[in-house]
């Protein structure tokens, strides 16, 4: 389903009416303003999920611009279906100046407008290989690392890769990606022309710790805190033979010491598309004997939530109390 129609003061000007009105109708709660010069009807506007009020800034932005503004890192990382947390404060677009700046709710950076660009419906955003590395040059590192991982996931088994274009609806929200998975050979070639040799040092050893085996955000910055922290490196999506013939993955695996990680998700028991037809109740329940049955083959769980990862030092603390001791690592500046 497409975003809701946008209403905007050229629209009224053109047809004849009074742009004023627009106004009026917001005072009386009939419209939404989404930013200025555009409005939608409130009633579509309290039906839309985050992603998607984001996505109506963006096309407001885009309809009340004098030129086709090119939309760029975090605005165009959910284009393009890359994990990100949370949804951004501003708007992204990149110009040909040096040094960025901002207004009202636009984040401006300084960049090529002409180079690396594609077409998602009427927007201009920059392409999947230029974002993800202005993002994991930039980012913190445990957000560069979500980044990068996302940026190599295939889509789903049996599905071929959506290649945005001129009649591709920009989409806000994602359960797969968008476009061809890049490679690491890709990603490490392009970061060979960003502009400084910090940038180019900090993007390589983001992408030498990246992994396209990585299920989701959550579980990529857990990986990145387990690295900053010092554990060892831990086997992805490891599978177990269950006594029901039946194959379980795990997501993180320490097969020195035989445990299991989990990060979880809501989507893991919410989304529509993962369980199987299963209500929500059900879902826990199959989880559960998932759990159980692993355990049966002498392997002891650790297993966490958002809140607990985001939490300082909550996650190295579960990882502590089931068993696992980091290594002594000099933390370096990539870490931060």
């Amino acid at each position: 389903m497409g975003l809701p129609p946008l209403i905007t003061r050229s629209d009224l000007t053109r047809v004849g009416q009074d742009p004023r009105s627009l106004a009026r109708r917001q005072r009386k709660r009939e419209l939404t303003r989404v930013r200025p010069g555009a409005y939608v009807a409130t009633s579509a506007w309290e039906a839309l999920r985050a992603g998607e009020r984001y996505g109506l800034r963006v096309a407001a932005f885009n309809a009340t611009t004098s030129s086709a503004p090119v939309f760029c890192r975090e605005t165009a990382a959910l284009l393009w279906g890359l994990w990100t947390v949370g949804m951004p404060p501003k708007v992204h677009i990149a110009m040909d100046y040096r040094g960025g700046r901002s207004w009202n709710d636009i984040r401006v950076h300084a960049g090529d407008e002409s180079m690396g660009l594609v077409q998602f419906g009427g927007l201009l955003a920059t392409d999947k290989l230029r974002t993800t590395l202005e993002l994991i040059s930039t980012l913190p590192f445990m957000y560069a690392v979500a980044v990068c991982d996302s940026a190599q996931r295939p889509p789903g088994r049996g599905k071929l890769p959506v290649e945005p274009g001129p009649d591709t609806e920009p989409r806000w929200t994602h359960d797969e990606p968008m476009g061809a998975p890049l490679s690491v050979e890709e990603l490490e070639a392009g970061a060979a022309g960003l502009p400084s040799q910090a940038k180019r040092n900090r993007a390589l050893g983001i992408i030498g710790l990246s992994s396209p085996l990585s299920g989701s955000a959550g579980e990529s910055l857990s990986r990145a805190k387990m690295h900053v922290a010092g554990f060892s490196a831990p086997e992805l999506q490891h599978p177990f033979n269950l006594r029901d013939g039946s194959t379980a993955l795990v997501d993180f695996w320490f097969p020195a010491l035989r445990i299991a990680g989990e990060f979880d998700g809501e989507g893991k028991y919410l989304r529509s598309d993962w369980g199987k037809g299963l209500d929500v109740a059900q879902r826990v329940l199959a989880e559960k004997k998932r759990e159980n049955a692993i355990r049966a083959q002498r392997v002891t769980f650790a297993r966490w939530d958002w809140k607990e990862l985001m939490a300082p030092g909550v996650l190295e603390s579960i990882l502590r109390e089931a068993g696992l001791r980091p290594e002594l690592r000099r933390r370096t500046s990539l870490q931060k």
